[in-house]
């Protein structure tokens, strides 16, 4: 065994006291009946793993996944230090759309007391290290409590790969080191004692290939979680394509660098950069890009970082310069970072979040990306109705259940229906349509569909 190899595991065996395994009781995300009808709710009880995390003065602090935490009602932390106690925790913030997987945790003020006289030394809070100059075959420990076990497992192995993110996704580090179900949120440990990053996920369908969330991506957003409940990061504000030979007679350039805006946002980065579309931008911050989008010769030539990871690591607000050009001539402009203007349709991962309006025997809901994909098991071809609908600015109201008995229930409204006026007038939001039936009590309303379905019901 060579010297790194003994740091490692020594390093790997202290950092093991500052992770703890997370016991939660809430809603199963997963059931397609409870994303069609809130009312329904089926609950039930899970584990994880998360670790003390070293950070300015916090005391108490948990860094784990946001989907172990994400739907829990009721969360409770055990560590080695303190046999087998379980003290009550509550959640101080999470990334909802789990890009990055990442939550943030604490003890209550009394609990935190009731751990520190219990614990057979201090808390152990782990540093998060920086990541950036990490390459295949570098050693590392993933620590967690896999599959429910009552006692942390450390398991070896090293980085093997980077997946660079994109315009939905984050960079992820590989790994070999067994992750499994339980020991996500648990610490990536490296043997310069910091945490390379958060044991995140296992591709189920391979062999020994496992994801780490970087720790410069939990760095970035752990004063965002103290500051709200969840963290905005900035995005580019556009759609880009890649750049090609064929360009550039069009481009006026002579070989094809840079990535090209397709389109411009209102409200977003490019638009107060003044981009427009078929400008290409070469750089941000310096940072030169590919015609791919791929950084330039910053991490050496065989680790893709692109330019959405670059934008989402710099804090929302920050000054921010690119270089683009445009009719071949090259250009610099300066914008503050600000997160991407936010769409009609949107997700609601969180299921207590979800709002509702249930009347005339009809469960009506905005329109969410859990609602889409739930259709597929309803009605396939109302579903890719659903989907003409995603780039709309405006919130777009979805029939999801219909009672039996009822007004629409006799009128045979079929759920996936996608409600666009109430009495004549747009309706984009519940509270809308909410007022609108208020107003007619003891009267009816009209209501007409985007696919030309109407309903007439009466206010009771």
């Amino acid at each position: 065994m060579s010297k790194t190899q003994k740091n490692l595991k020594k390093v790997a065996r202290q950092m093991m006291s500052g992770v703890v395994q997370i016991h939660v009781e809430g809603d199963l995300e997963d059931d397609i009946q409870s994303v069609m009808n809130p009312e329904f709710r089926r609950t039930g009880t899970w584990s994880g793993s998360g670790f003390f995390i070293k950070h300015k003065n916090l005391e108490g602090h948990i860094i784990t996944n946001a989907h172990v935490v994400r739907n829990a009602v009721k969360v409770k932390v055990s560590s080695m230090l303190t046999s087998e106690e379980k003290f009550e925790a509550e959640i101080v913030g999470l990334v909802k759309l789990l890009e990055p997987d990442v939550a943030l945790i604490k003890l209550t003020d009394k609990e935190l007391q009731r751990f520190k006289t219990l614990a057979i030394k201090n808390i152990e809070y782990l540093e998060l290290g920086d990541g950036s100059s990490l390459s295949r075959g570098e050693e590392i420990k993933a620590i967690g409590y896999p599959m429910g076990m009552v006692e942390p497992n450390i398991s070896g192995g090293e980085i093997t790969n980077f997946v660079s993110g994109s315009e939905y996704s984050t960079e992820r580090f590989v790994t070999d080191a067994a992750i499994n179900p339980g020991n996500s949120g648990g610490p990536s440990v490296s043997n310069d004692g910091k945490v390379v990053g958060l044991n995140t996920a296992v591709m189920i369908e391979a062999d020994n290939i496992g994801f780490i969330t970087p720790a410069g991506f939990i760095k970035i957003i752990i004063d965002n979680l103290l500051q709200q409940n969840e963290p905005h990061f900035a995005g580019i504000g556009g759609k880009l394509q890649k750049n090609a030979v064929n360009f550039n007679v069009l481009l006026k350039q002579s070989v094809p660098k840079g990535v090209i805006v397709a389109r411009v946002e209102p409200g977003g980065f490019l638009q107060a950069a003044g981009l427009m579309q078929c400008d290409v931008i070469i750089s941000i911050n310096g940072v030169e890009f590919d015609r791919h989008g791929i950084v330039i010769g910053r991490e050496g030539h065989f680790r893709h970082k692109n330019i959405f990871d670059v934008m989402r690591l710099i804090p929302i607000g920050h000054d921010v310069e690119v270089t683009y050009t445009r009719n071949g001539e090259i250009n610099t402009a300066r914008a503050n970072a600000v997160r991407n203007p936010e769409k009609g349709v949107v997700s609601h991962p969180i299921i207590e979040e979800r709002k509702f309006l249930e009347v005339f025997g009809m469960i009506i809901q905005e329109l969410s990306f859990e609602i889409i994909e739930a259709m597929n098991a309803v009605d396939a071809n109302a579903r890719i109705d659903m989907l003409q609908t995603i780039d709309q600015e405006k919130p777009m109201l979805a029939v999801t259940h219909i009672h039996q008995g009822t007004q629409a229930d006799e009128m045979e409204w079929p759920v996936g229906e996608l409600i666009v006026k109430a009495n004549g007038r747009n309706v984009h939001s519940l509270d809308e349509l909410g007022k609108i039936i208020n107003k007619n009590k003891n009267g009816n309303v009209l209501l007409e569909c985007r696919n030309g379905r109407i309903g007439y019901f009466l206010v009771e």
